[in-house]
């Protein structure tokens, strides 16, 4: 899992460098029963970049045509990892798609600065210029992509490369801004980020969503209930969807798109209440959702509201209404009044309603919350050396608001 270090300083202080680091096991691999027929249809190859400490690996498709030019992933790995094209071959499927495994200049933990984000991106256009010239990749259709730190590297990667087409954020969102950042994106740039709900990088996958859609991106988001710095073992939904909307016109996959939601629909259906909920919510929330017709939302939308109306799930959806105003409240305010306001909402929320689940997630927003505020250094006044005051200007801001362990 990745642990973002962020120094947290004096109330109005400049914020330390960021550094991205992770303290977890290393992920396990996917079933090998699901990565085995694409692994083993694609033509793996290998590029030495003098910058890059490991070969880039690079996955052909099936159907790879040197004559045409093919939609590509640049992949980049978590902390300790080696470049791999598995995961995103599993959701991009066999054809079509060029995956690349990409890895960094840096060794560790990962330091944003003006040289750190440049010796990144000169590896990134060296890798990028052989995908096209010599391996027929698009330049038109180029994605990016990671894991933990690869997720955290993506979204810098995204606000500073105009070149990329889009990507995809995983298990970890946004925390700062890199040197020579895009004001605005070109185009309504395409993102989808995906988070386990109890990963400690949730919240910043949130500032991520809203941080993107503020750039003019056209942002999709997964949360997967009850996992935690992870992924699903049978892969995702809404990735796979994702990859063929930007491989294909949505004209093309409109057809197929009801169909594969109402399979969906079925299957939730047999599922306890809870669960059902959640998984609506995830269809509600597929790229696919937005190509079904009027009508079909609207059948939906019957569904769910029924399933909200149903005793043990009426209690949970006003508590997770409240809950995402509160994240909202505290991501868009970052002030220590804020902090001190949702941090008591989430502390009577959850002894308000203990036995619900919402309330546990509460919980947890609750002991990370009091523990930034016990971080929080104040400034005493210069006329009063000895008085400490109660609150801080308001427009003084929280550096970072980091997550605490």
């Amino acid at each position: 899992m990745l642990a973002l270090s962020v120094a947290v300083q004096s109330i109005g202080q400049k914020p330390a460098a960021l550094n991205f680091s992770t303290h977890f096991k290393p992920m396990p691999r996917l079933i090998p029963l699901l990565l085995l027929p694409f692994t083993l249809a694609a033509k793996d190859l290998s590029l030495e970049i003098p910058s890059l400490r490991h070969p880039v690996k690079v996955s052909l498709p099936e159907n790879f045509d040197p004559s045409k030019k093919h939609p590509t992933l640049f992949y980049y790995h978590g902390t300790s990892g080696r470049p791999t094209t598995d995961l995103m071959r599993t959701h991009a499927g066999p054809n079509d798609w060029i995956i690349v495994g990409m890895t960094y200049t840096h060794r560790g933990r990962f330091t944003l600065s003006k040289e750190s984000m440049a010796a990144e991106l000169k590896a990134y256009h060296s890798v990028r210029q052989q995908m096209i010239a010599q391996h027929s990749s698009d330049p038109d259709k180029l994605y990016t992509s990671g894991f933990s730190l690869g997720g955290w590297y993506s979204d810098l990667m995204l606000q500073a490369e105009p070149s990329l087409a889009g990507g995809i954020i995983i298990g970890a969102g946004h925390a700062q801004i890199p040197p020579g950042a895009l004001a605005k994106y070109a185009t309504k740039k395409p993102v989808h980020i995906a988070v386990g709900r109890n990963d400690p990088n949730y919240l910043f996958t949130l500032k991520a969503f809203l941080y993107h859609r503020k750039l003019g991106g056209n942002v999709s988001m997964e949360v997967w209930q009850n996992l935690a710095h992870t992924y699903p073992q049978t892969g995702s939904d809404s990735i796979r969807q994702w990859l063929k909307l930007q491989n294909n016109s949505s004209d093309d996959l409109a057809a197929t798109a009801e169909k594969e939601l109402n399979q969906f629909l079925s299957k939730a259906k047999s599922l306890a209440p809870l669960a059902q909920w959640d998984r609506l919510r995830e269809i509600k929330e597929m790229p696919y959702y937005k190509l079904s017709s009027k009508e079909w939302q609207t059948d939906f939308k019957k569904v769910l509201a029924t399933l909200e109306a149903s005793p043990v799930i009426a209690t949970e959806v006003p508590l997770y209404r409240e809950h995402r105003r509160l994240h909202h409240q505290e991501i868009t305010n970052q002030t220590l009044t804020t902090i001190k306001k949702v941090n008591a909402a989430y502390l009577n929320l959850s002894s308000k309603f203990p036995k619900t689940r919402q309330a546990k997630l509460m919980e947890e927003d609750f002991k990370r919350t009091e523990a930034i505020l016990k971080q929080i250094k104040v400034v005493p006044s210069e006329k009063k050396p000895t008085e400490v005051p109660s609150s801080p200007i308001p427009q003084r801001r929280i550096p970072g608001n980091p997550l605490i362990r």
